[in-house]
């Protein structure tokens, strides 16, 4: 699938009411993630992810002990900069997600290059054939059964 079409089921997801609230999250996630990587060092944006911000506690995870201890260092001066910009944040919480991305690179490279075939278990040939008989006519439906035809499901 190519990313134009997954990210137009996306944007169809993201419109249903039970997805909504998700995908609102996901968006202002990565809205902060641009933005708070513009105020750190450039040096130290490659290697945090950012959190969510839940009862005025950020939550930044980054990639080993030195990128923490440098971030604490200066997180006092971080914080006006994200009061400035509408944050409601009064500490952060920096977490170590030990190697994360050099310890899994190979097999995230990996997936990206390599194309798999599709297949869907018995379950899940009838949950989206369920679905698609419960919805609407709407480009997210014809997008299914598109998908359903394309890699012979039925």
């Amino acid at each position: 699938m190519t990313s134009h079409k997954v990210n137009t089921y996306f944007q169809h997801l993201g419109k249903l009411p039970e997805y909504k609230e998700l995908f609102t999250t996901i968006y202002q996630l990565h809205a902060n993630q641009i933005v708070f990587s513009k105020i750190i060092p450039s040096h130290l944006a490659q290697h945090c992810s950012l959190g969510k911000v839940s009862n005025g506690k950020l939550t930044v995870m980054v990639e080993n002990g030195a990128i923490a201890s440098k971030l604490k260092q200066i997180s006092p001066s971080l914080l006006p900069k994200l009061r400035e910009l509408g944050w409601e944040v009064t500490s952060i919480q920096i977490l170590v997600q030990a190697n994360f991305y050099s310890r899994n690179k190979n097999s995230i490279v990996s997936q990206e290059n390599t194309k798999k075939k599709i297949t869907l278990s018995p379950a899940g040939k009838d949950c989206l054939r369920q679905l698609i008989a419960t919805m609407p006519d709407s480009e997210l439906k014809e997008t299914i059964q598109s998908f359903i035809k394309k890699h012979d499901i039925d």
